[in-house]
């Protein structure tokens, strides 16, 4: 079957093989959590343990209460996880799947596909943490906003497949992008707020414009504002988040389109 553009017959390919990605994900995710005692609990290990770490040192320097600092470090973090999930995973997104691209010509973008649905799964459980310990510690008052988490998270799944799409031909065809891009990820946890606000560090610095520029705040801001505040995502942040995803996503099927063909020698 030939390689067609990243087009309406190109997803129309995908979805027909809808069964066989869903078995991978499915596969990936019992080979994970085989034999574990916890099971899909250790996928909400890290958010937790690290939310209580931040809360203990951040929250007592920032001054911040415990009910308003924790959902919005776990939030933070359980997206940031998502996003950073996605891109080292999908680093190898290709070549883990070698043995059925070297078998038969199909849509690439069903490997990098099945990551993101993975974390996906991961992702979902722990957001529904974030929305208890929301409700724990503030109440239901968000309740009527949690509607417009709907197109926000269609926007950070896209998102996320874009960029393991990006990451697996980078890592495809250069090695050490996979180490490469593990120091970029924690460089940019740093410049994000993922544990703080803002308005905690940036206020009154002239490296404020950093953070209100900076895309991935303003994708956190669309799963944090109706969350936390029940309102919303603000204009602003909507609109940098649709452009900085329209961006990565052409980018995505621009590069996927020009290397699908030839990838295969390359795994």
């Amino acid at each position: 079957m030939e390689a067609t553009a990243p087009s309406l017959d190109y997803f129309r390919r995908i979805w027909a093989l809808r069964y066989f990605w869903l078995s991978l994900v499915q596969s990936d995710l019992h080979a994970r959590y085989r034999r574990s005692l916890l099971g899909v609990g250790w996928s909400l290990a890290r958010p937790i343990g690290m939310t209580a770490v931040f809360c203990i040192v951040f929250g007592t320097l920032l001054d911040v209460p415990m009910g308003e600092y924790a959902p919005y470090v776990l939030l933070g973090l359980t997206s940031w996880q998502f996003l950073s999930e996605t891109i080292m995973i999908g680093c190898r997104t290709f070549t883990t799947g070698a043995a059925y691209i070297r078998q038969q010509r199909v849509p690439l973008a069903i490997f990098p596909l099945r990551t993101t649905l993975g974390a996906a799964f991961h992702f979902g459980v722990a957001l529904l943490l974030g929305l208890s310990a929301t409700w724990y510690f503030n109440g239901f008052g968000n309740v009527g906003a949690l509607w417009t988490l709907l197109p926000s998270l269609m926007l950070l799944f896209v998102l996320g497949w874009s960029v393991a799409i990006l990451a697996g031909l980078a890592n495809t065809h250069f090695p050490d992008t996979c180490h490469i891009l593990e120091l970029v990820m924690q460089f940019l946890f740093y410049l994000t707020p993922v544990i703080y606000r803002p308005g905690n560090l940036m206020a009154g610095s002239r490296f404020a414009w950093v953070v209100d520029c900076n895309p991935l705040w303003s994708v956190l801001e669309l799963i944090r504002q109706p969350v936390l505040y029940g309102v919303p995502p603000p204009l602003y942040n909507v609109q940098i988040a649709l452009i900085f995803v329209t961006t990565t996503t052409i980018l995505a099927l621009f590069f996927l389109k020009r290397l699908e063909r030839t990838l295969v020698f390359w795994i």
